[in-house]
């Protein structure tokens, strides 16, 4: 079943492929999870706690008690110390399947609002917010399959300037933004201590601008991974994990290039990690991972560290040397399993 998941994928990857315009709604792009960070986001093949509702809902399925967790950032503080990220989620397993539920909201922060003839008109916060709900279920001790759907909605300006200002400016985008979009996600475990995950994501209709009837396509994502457990015990356990992301949009835009071009070059501009977690006496986690992004020009090392006692976790994860300027990127963490 997996495989032919996997076929379809691809399929589907390459129908896509013609779209030539920039995503929208790309915060929801931004990873989640400290314990996610401090491995390069290489999570999609783990999936196992509460934040697999963002990373690979299937991975849901096979958790035995039900999660909670909630992840504050403060983003890219080197740009903006205004900006914000919070991610909360639960899971609750029931049987063979589990209901997951979690919320992202993002921030970048106050902006002044000048006109060209230099008037200040005024300031507002843009937020955006994704909650969504997801149903996993697991057809037997290897396979699971999951289905999600997120409501979508950015608010970059507010209507009593709206007008004005970017008639002004020659702009057509802003206002609110509203749309919706599903999650299609597997997780195959190939052996106890092997498994392999896709998922697509942010499937849906173009964000439409209430304001301005602008519209820009959604961020649909294809990401694939791989972890592997050489070593599990009560002293000792080490996980490896890889992963492969792909933005599905504008991909195969220039008509010049053969097929086998494009796919090289896709694979050349996806987004590239490895991740590492080594816990001891399944207390102390120290967790590193390499981050790999040609286009968007991030490379580096990412770094994390986790303690959990009687069902708590608390994660610390810092990915901020990916980027090629000076920045502050940190995460933390707070999860429960009951």
């Amino acid at each position: 079943m997996f495989f032919k998941i996997s076929i379809l994928a691809v399929g589907v990857l390459v129908a896509l492929g013609s779209a030539a315009r920039r995503p929208g709604a790309t915060y929801l792009l931004i990873p989640v999870g400290a314990r996610q960070g401090g491995m390069a986001y290489a999570f999609t093949a783990i999936a196992d706690d509460a934040s697999a509702n963002y990373y690979n809902a299937a991975g849901l399925a096979f958790l035995d008690s039900p999660q909670i967790t909630g992840t504050y950032l403060g983003y890219l503080l080197g740009l903006h110390q205004d900006m914000h990220h919070v991610y909360v989620a639960a899971a609750y397993p029931f049987g063979k399947s589990c209901v997951g539920l979690d919320f992202i909201y993002f921030t970048p922060g106050k902006t002044s609002v000048v006109n060209p003839d230099g008037t200040y008109l005024g300031e507002y916060v843009a937020w955006r917010i994704a909650p969504k709900i997801s149903y996993t279920r697991r057809f037997n001790e290897k396979t699971a399959l999951g289905l999600s759907w997120k409501f979508i909605k950015q608010q970059d300006c507010m209507y009593w300037w709206w007008d004005p200002w970017l008639d002004s400016n020659g702009l057509d985008r802003g206002g609110t933004g509203v749309s919706f979009a599903f999650d299609f996600s597997a997780l195959y475990r190939i052996l106890p201590n092997l498994s392999v995950g896709i998922g697509f994501h942010n499937i849906g209709p173009d964000i439409v601008y209430t304001e301005s009837g602008a519209s820009d396509p959604l961020s649909w994502t294809l990401k694939s991974g791989v972890a592997y457990v050489p070593i599990d015990n009560d002293k000792i356990a080490v996980l490896i994990s890889g992963e492969l992301t792909k933005v599905l949009v504008g991909m195969f835009a220039d008509e010049e290039k053969s097929f086998w071009q494009h796919v090289g070059y896709e694979f050349d501009e996806a987004w590239k990690a490895i991740g590492l977690e080594v816990t001891i006496h399944r207390i102390v986690a120290l967790r590193g991972g390499f981050f790999y992004d040609k286009e968007g020009v991030r490379e580096g090392f990412t770094f994390g560290i986790g303690l959990s006692y009687a069902g708590i976790s608390l994660d610390i994860g810092i990915d901020e040397h990916v980027y090629e300027f000076e920045t502050e990127n940190r995460r933390i963490s707070l999860s429960y399993k009951f």
